[in-house]
């Protein structure tokens, strides 16, 4: 597995970092993970879909789409489905995506079309272990 894992706060205390419960091989690779399958173009929207796999979770929060190419373009807000409400220890009361994720951004009619997008999103594994934050550059057919 590539990359490193960041610890959420229940893996610290007071006198410092403990290991983890969980052997890091037993955790999928953040790709098997969080599968995104990229950009399409739906109507006067871009799509964008996830699959998470059971026992892991996406943050709402942490997901964030903005324009690569061309550089000046800038998008509408995503539009999310409602998720699920979640205590989390490091970032307190959020919402998480599990199974699928579909955000759906609406295009300005006459606009130009982004050619290239950067997304950014972050997820974790319900036993309390979460990956670093994730950009990818997306190509929109």
């Amino acid at each position: 597995m590539s990359g490193v894992l960041l610890l959420s706060a229940p893996a610290l205390a007071a006198g410092g970092l403990l290991q983890p419960k969980v052997r890091p091989d037993a955790l999928l690779p953040v790709d098997q993970a969080f599968q995104f399958l990229g950009a399409r173009r739906d109507g006067g929207n871009l799509k964008l879909e996830w699959n998470v796999a059971p026992g892991y979770y996406l943050y709402r929060h942490m997901l964030k789409v903005s324009v690569d190419n061309p550089a000046k373009l800038s998008l509408a807000a995503a539009q999310l489905p409602k998720g699920e409400s979640k205590q989390d220890p490091e970032f307190g009361s959020v919402e998480i995506y599990r199974d699928q994720l579909q955000a759906s951004i609406p295009l300005a009619a006459g606009a130009p079309l982004p050619r290239t997008l950067r997304v950014r999103y972050q997820g974790c594994a319900d036993i309390g272990v979460c990956y670093p934050p994730q950009t990818k550059l997306v190509a929109v057919p």
